[in-house]
């Protein structure tokens, strides 16, 4: 393929529309009739759909139900111009955000013995690990006098928190993972001193789906004095379930003696709308390190939960009403069909020559090859019309299992098209492949672009919208 195909491919991905639709470079003299932009946008919002609506998508649609996400979008409608800053005009806003925080707390075991957990309702899983980065910051700072931060976390933890860590000045530690591909505690111990603010654990992380040695991190983090943040915007909310279900999941939550955060993503398998996350604690006292109070301001007294200013109330008046329509029968429902089809997964995948699963996944399912180019399996899977997730360090792939996902139709056809893409990396070894590892893309970027040229083209494109 030329440079100037792959151009076009690349355009092509980006804006699908340009040749079909009207591309804005300024706002229109006369505004379009209201029926005709939402027919337009429905247009596009039923192709986008068709992929995911098929169950061939890995993560990313955590429902799939239309009706439920109509239902969301009508109580998000009554609130859609709200501003949660102003709660004497919109006092349900506080109703809706306790209780969400409430029941996640509980879900979490965080409202049993002695712990009384609370929290705060952020804009997604990087707001919940970059506020408590923060948190765990001001509190070293203020009660051991730490100007120079570092937190030790496996090298699976998120890459949102090496992103908050950069804005915020503190250190990344990164520490290896077992042959298990688990937090290596030995080696988080070996990188702590007098100015780490604090340890992180996954369950599950982003890449392989399996749950670090919590336990052993809490009793770490305990005898060292900090703090333990656990990394569930991913499983938060799906393993609770998956072992109220009578599955063996190692204990993770605020049970295991130790863990003093933990985030949990109401957009994923919470089945809220996207843009929303708990960020939960311990104790109240940790807590009030995430607040920013600045009493000498021309616009009054200002005080800030947290990094956000401005909030949608449709958003958390959507997110409650996500909690309280599931209910727990509905997350224990789809806890066990997510389950039952990574398991048949697990099987089929252990049975194509040449791949291997990693670990032992719960609900997101990751698989590599010591004799395929794992890369090449994905480009025959995308040309198959599945869209999975790319992996680095090693080269594998992941299919984050969710409700769509579940027929038994969509597990067969799958491993069947598994199957055949193995079997088409292994006839066409050695040659270069088109997908590679790129996070929140299939990989579909010609070969490995540098980061620094992906990001440009990328910025560009927001600025230039249809070249």
């Amino acid at each position: 393929m030329s440079s100037d195909d792959a151009a076009e491919r690349f355009l092509d991905e980006l804006y699908p529309y340009r040749h079909e639709s009207e591309t804005y470079r300024r706002i229109p003299d006369q505004g379009r009739a209201a029926d005709e932009v939402i027919a337009e946008v429905r247009s596009f919002a039923r192709r986008e759909d068709e992929i995911g609506d098929d169950g061939r998508v890995s993560g990313t649609l955590y429902s799939g139900d239309h009706e439920h996400y109509h239902a969301l979008s009508t109580v998000f409608e009554q609130f859609a111009h709200v501003n949660v800053l102003q709660r004497d005009m919109y006092p349900s806003a506080t109703k809706f955000e306790s209780e969400i925080i409430a029941m996640v707390a509980d879900m979490l075991h965080g409202r049993s013995g002695e712990v009384d957990a609370c929290g705060v309702v952020t804009s997604g899983g990087s707001e919940s690990l970059i506020t408590a980065l923060y948190t765990y910051r001001e509190q070293a700072a203020a009660n051991r006098g730490v100007t120079r931060p570092n937190v030790v976390m496996p090298r699976t933890a998120h890459v949102a928190l090496d992103k908050g860590a950069h804005w915020l000045g503190i250190e990344v530690r990164h520490a290896p993972l077992t042959d298990a591909y688990v937090a290596d505690v030995d080696a988080m111990a070996d990188l702590m001193d007098d100015n780490t603010i604090a340890l992180v654990g996954s369950a599950a992380n982003y890449a392989h789906g399996l749950i670090d040695p919590i336990g052993n991190l809490g009793a770490l983090a305990m005898e060292r004095g900090v703090g333990l943040h656990v990394d569930g915007c991913l499983g938060g909310f799906i393993l609770p379930w998956i072992e109220a279900n009578g599955v063996e999941v190692p204990l993770w939550d605020y049970r295991v003696p130790g863990v003093t955060s933990i985030s949990a993503d109401t957009h994923k398998f919470g089945y809220a709308l996207k843009g929303t996350s708990v960020l939960t604690y311990r104790t109240k006292e940790l807590r009030a390190h995430q607040w920013f109070a600045y009493p000498d301001w021309p616009g009054g007294l200002y005080v800030s939960p947290g990094f956000a200013g401005s909030r949608s109330g449709g958003l958390i008046a959507s997110t409650w009403a996500s909690l309280v329509m599931t209910g727990r029968q509905g997350y224990l429902a789809a806890a066990r069909d997510i389950h039952d089809a990574a398991q048949r997964m697990v099987r089929g995948i252990g049975e194509i020559p040449g791949l291997e699963v990693i670990g032992e996944p719960t609900f997101l399912v990751a698989f590599t090859s010591d004799e395929l180019d794992i890369y090449l399996v994905n480009d025959e899977l995308k040309r198959r019309g599945w869209r999975m997730n790319a992996l680095q360090l090693p080269a594998a792939l992941h299919f984050c299992v969710t409700r769509p996902n579940t027929p038994d139709a969509v597990v067969d056809a799958f491993l069947g098209d598994l199957r055949a893409a193995a079997a088409y990396a292994a006839e066409h070894a050695g040659e270069t492949s088109e997908s590679g590892a790129l996070y929140g893309f299939s990989g579909s970027l010609e070969g490995h672009a540098t980061i620094t040229g992906l990001m440009g083209g990328y910025l560009d494109a927001l600025h230039d919208p249809a070249p």
